[in-house]
Parts: structure tokens; sequence; C-alpha cells
């Protein structure tokens, strides 16, 4: 049996490879713990169920913690509106629930406050940051 699971991880490792799924590496985990089952000579229902444990627990508890991990995106890799999360922005009149401008990176938005982060209406030519962004409207909160 030790070349099944050997073969099995094999081919698993080879297809995560190709599709990046976070499965298939599992599921050659599991196969692993099969070949190592195997190995000590227990029996072929032992090893069944060392791989079966292993792969569920892998696909349970692990690929989303994984998924997490590799969903991030560093700050300096962000494109388009999701890079201009966090950048400051200067007002350019008052900044209140429902209207307001604000000067982001050289250019002129519609902006509004983030209801989840401040009700105070914003004076001009105060510094404030992007919390997001809704549509053309940059949602904002003051550094101060």
């Amino acid at each position: 049996m030790l070349w099944f699971w050997g073969l099995t991880a094999g081919i698993a490792l080879g297809l995560e490879f190709a599709t990046t799924t976070f499965y298939f590496g599992l599921f050659a985990v599991g196969a692993a713990g099969g070949l190592a089952t195997a190995a000590v000579g227990a029996p072929v229902v032992a090893q069944v169920l060392v791989s079966a444990g292993i792969t569920l627990f892998g696909i349970i508890v692990i690929r989303p913690l994984a998924l997490k991990r590799f969903a991030r995106v560093p700050i300096g890799t962000r494109t388009g509106v999701d890079a201009l999360v966090g950048a400051e922005a200067l007002t350019l009149m008052n900044v209140t629930l429902h209207e307001g401008q604000v000067k982001l990176k050289g250019e002129t938005w519609s902006a509004r406050l983030d209801p989840d982060l401040t009700f105070d209406p914003i004076e001009p030519n105060v510094r404030v940051a992007i919390s997001r962004i809704d549509g053309a409207t940059a949602l904002i909160f003051p550094l101060d």
C-alpha cells in the first residue's frame, strides 16, 4: 500500500500546483498521513481513517485560515479604488453625511462622512483619511 499512498500524494500535489485551490494540497497531506501509517504496518482501515481525518481537518480548519492569509493584499500593491482606502485627502468644502468634496491624489472627489466613524461635519482645508469608496464618492473621517 505504500506505493498507493505515495502515488496519491504525488498526483494530488501536482493537481494543487495546477489549480491552487488548497483542496488537493490538503488531500496530498492526508495521503502522506496514510503513507506514514502504512509504513509503520497499520491495517488498511487505519490508513484510510488517518488519511481521511487529516484531509477533513485540513479542509475544515486549515483551508479557511490559509485563504484568509493569502487573500490579504499589501497596501502597496492595491490598485484602482482599493488603493485609495487609507489615503489622505484635503477637504475643499464642508463635508457632511450627505455631501462634500475633497482633493484626493490631485483630483477632486465627491465625499461624505463615513457614518460608521463620525457624524460631525468637517470644515474646509482639513486633512482627512479615506475609509472606503462608495461608487464615485469617498467616505471619509478626520485624521485629528
